[in-house]
């Protein structure tokens, strides 16, 4: 098949404040849409039609034009912390993905945005470090960064106020907390900031007594090494699962190649409020439901550390490799704040031009360590000697083939050569890291950060 065809019409609507999804508000056209295989992202000023590759739809890659940056975002965002009884780090970063003409909550207008994703580490959820409850999220966002942003200082917020968390009830306070925080925020959507967006939510409340809760609902994930073997703590809710098939089907909705109504790759998460319309279902009936899966892990003695991150990850490493990746570096001498970051850096993409979207989304991973009495050198200690005896690979994974890797390195010199001429530096004195160009760049705008392109997908 030739390459598919991309048109863009603009404006379709003459007011942002009362944006309807097309194939909701004109019910000929979703018909249309179904039968002739085409799909309609969800920005309310331009709508994009692309003819179907049947071969490659659902590889879930490129969908919308603009969608890259013409070189990564390699600026990190990155937090730690700790206590007696968990060490965590965090590190998130934009890479290659491209999010343009959102607003926020308010309606005021913010141009390029960087991240979709979110995140909370709450060591002392109830206000006292050393006897209280943990809790520690991702938020994968959608469709706009609101939601997530607006997610990742308030769930937790909400869950503390639930008369069932007060009282120990743990698994029904993290549903009631979905269900009604999801609820909450349409009383936001007065200019469809939250409505046109949603994020994905994987949630760990860890308790005083050696216990996790993980509520989850989209395919973030959450894993925990129990000596050097991943364990999962969450299960990835995708469109084509049956289960969920089944409640897309009976809400009235439909799964065309992989995707919610054609559209949406994931099957479960807060916001997406167009696909939760129906008044006479429940929230946990809905197209897309909020509710999420729980799955609780009572903390045992070879239990070493949590992963929690974004599917942007898991796009690139299975669990186990995940775990795997984490004990390598730890090993190596290297703490968690060093350790994430570093997983960052390898597993971005060299390029856009694969037809896979492997290592070209945001990327948020978290990293929390189960000390279990230890002190922090004595766990690092511990961790690394288990990791030295019982590790399945050398080497962090290659993911991409040298030929990709080699041009990229030649991009970053030349990348690192323009920002030494933008700051009159003619002389090539003074190297500039990858991270160092990025970081340039997104603070100094366009002026030697490539203007995003018009990445049409290659032929067949």
């Amino acid at each position: 098949m030739g390459p598919r065809l991309w048109i863009e019409v603009t404006p379709v609507f003459t007011s942002l404040s009362n944006y309807i999804h097309p194939t909701t508000r004109y019910p000929f056209f979703n018909a249309l849409f179904h039968i002739l295989g085409l799909s309609i992202d969800s920005e309310p000023q331009t709508v994009k039609l692309q003819l179907i590759n049947y071969r490659r739809y659902n590889q879930d890659i490129k969908l919308n034009m603009g969608n890259y940056l013409s070189y990564p975002s390699l600026k990190k965002h990155a937090e730690d912390g700790k206590n007696q009884k968990f060490l965590y780090a965090l590190c998130e970063m934009q890479g290659w993905r491209l999010v343009r003409h959102k607003r926020n909550i308010d309606g005021t207008r913010v141009g390029v945005t960087d991240m979709e994703d979110a995140h909370a580490a709450v060591l002392d959820l109830d206000g006292n470090e050393e006897s209280t409850n943990a809790f520690f999220a991702v938020y994968d966002g959608h469709g706009g960064f609101n939601c997530a942003k607006h997610s990742g200082p308030n769930v937790h917020r909400k869950l503390i106020t639930q008369d069932a968390y007060k009282s120990g009830e743990y698994r029904e306070a993290l549903r009631r907390t979905f269900i009604e925080f999801d609820e909450e925020m349409k009383s936001l959507t007065g200019n469809d900031a939250i409505g046109a967006s949603g994020c994905t939510a994987v949630t760990a409340l860890v308790t005083k007594d050696n216990r996790v809760f993980v509520a989850n609902a989209g395919d973030s994930r959450a894993v925990i090494s129990s000596g050097g073997l991943s364990k999962a703590l969450s299960n990835d809710h995708k469109p084509g699962d049956p289960a969920e098939t089944k409640r897309i089907t009976e809400a009235q909705g439909f799964v065309r190649f992989g995707r919610v109504n054609g559209n949406i790759a994931l099957s479960r998460a807060f916001g997406d409020f167009e696909y939760k319309k129906n008044e006479t279902l429940s929230p946990e009936a809905q197209i897309i439901t909020c509710d999420p899966e729980i799955i609780e892990h009572a903390i045992s003695a070879d239990d070493e550390f949590l992963i929690i991150a974004c599917d942007g990850i898991w796009d690139c490493l299975s669990s186990q490799a995940a775990v795997d990746s984490v004990r390598l570096l730890l090993s190596q001498g290297y703490k968690l704040p060093e350790v994430c970051e570093r997983l960052l850096d390898h597993l971005v993409a060299p390029d856009t031009d694969s037809d896979s979207p492997v290592g070209c989304d945001n990327m948020t991973v978290l990293v929390v360590a189960l000390l279990n009495g230890k002190t922090e050198d004595e766990w690092y200690a511990w961790v690394s000697e288990r990791a030295k005896q019982n590790t399945n690979f050398e080497r962090l994974p290659q993911l991409y083939a040298d030929y990709r890797l080699s041009r990229f390195e030649k991009r970053k010199e030349i990348m690192a050569e323009r920002e030494r001429q933008r700051q009159g530096d003619s002389t090539g004195s003074g190297t500039l890291t990858p991270t160092q160009v990025s970081e340039t760049a997104a603070e100094s705008g366009t002026s030697f950060l490539a203007q995003p392109e018009l990445t049409p997908p290659a032929s067949a």
